[in-house]
């Protein structure tokens, strides 16, 4: 009886760590005091649906913008609860985002490490590009259906169009 007690005791506690190993508290968005109020967990309706890469624009003198091959290979989702889901390339991804407006059209935004998968797409892509400087986000700005994302150190920016419904 002692080992069958002691079976299900082990049982018990092994399902219990699973289910919390699995339950996470996505962090939610901030927002700045002096900035407009936005719903907990909701990004601002400016960011909210789907993004497609229009192209990326390094900071260095004279470089040329990098366009992706086939724009709905690249796109950003931004959800409620603080993640964002990507598609990148032939990858998928998802991080957490936070920001913190400074008005409507503008602010702070960041992301978390990128959960990425890593299949070898066929084309050389900007997926290897986006999965390093995705970490070096600092701001965005929306302009209409254009969203700019302005890495650290003013490195280069990411432009994005809104991706039709």
């Amino acid at each position: 009886m002692i080992v069958r007690t002691g079976f299900l005791i082990t049982a018990s506690l092994i399902v219990t760590l699973a289910l919390s190993a699995c339950a996470t508290d996505a962090p939610q968005a901030s927002v700045d005091a002096g900035a407009p109020a936005v719903a907990s967990g909701e990004p601002p309706k400016t960011l909210v649906g789907t993004w497609q890469l229009v192209q990326f624009q390094p900071n260095d003198a004279g470089a040329a913008p990098v366009k992706p091959d086939t724009p709905d290979k690249y796109e950003l989702t931004f959800l409620s609860g603080g993640r964002a889901a990507m598609k990148v390339d032939c990858n998928r991804a998802t991080a957490i985002w936070e920001m913190t407006p400074t008005d409507g059209t503008h602010g702070r935004l960041t992301f978390g490490p990128l959960a990425m998968t890593r299949m070898a797409c066929l084309t050389p892509g900007l997926d290897t590009k986006w999965e390093l400087n995705a970490n070096s986000v600092a701001d965005y700005k929306v302009d209409g259906d254009t969203l700019s994302l302005g890495l650290e150190g003013g490195r280069g920016t990411y432009t994005w169009s809104r991706k039709p419904e």
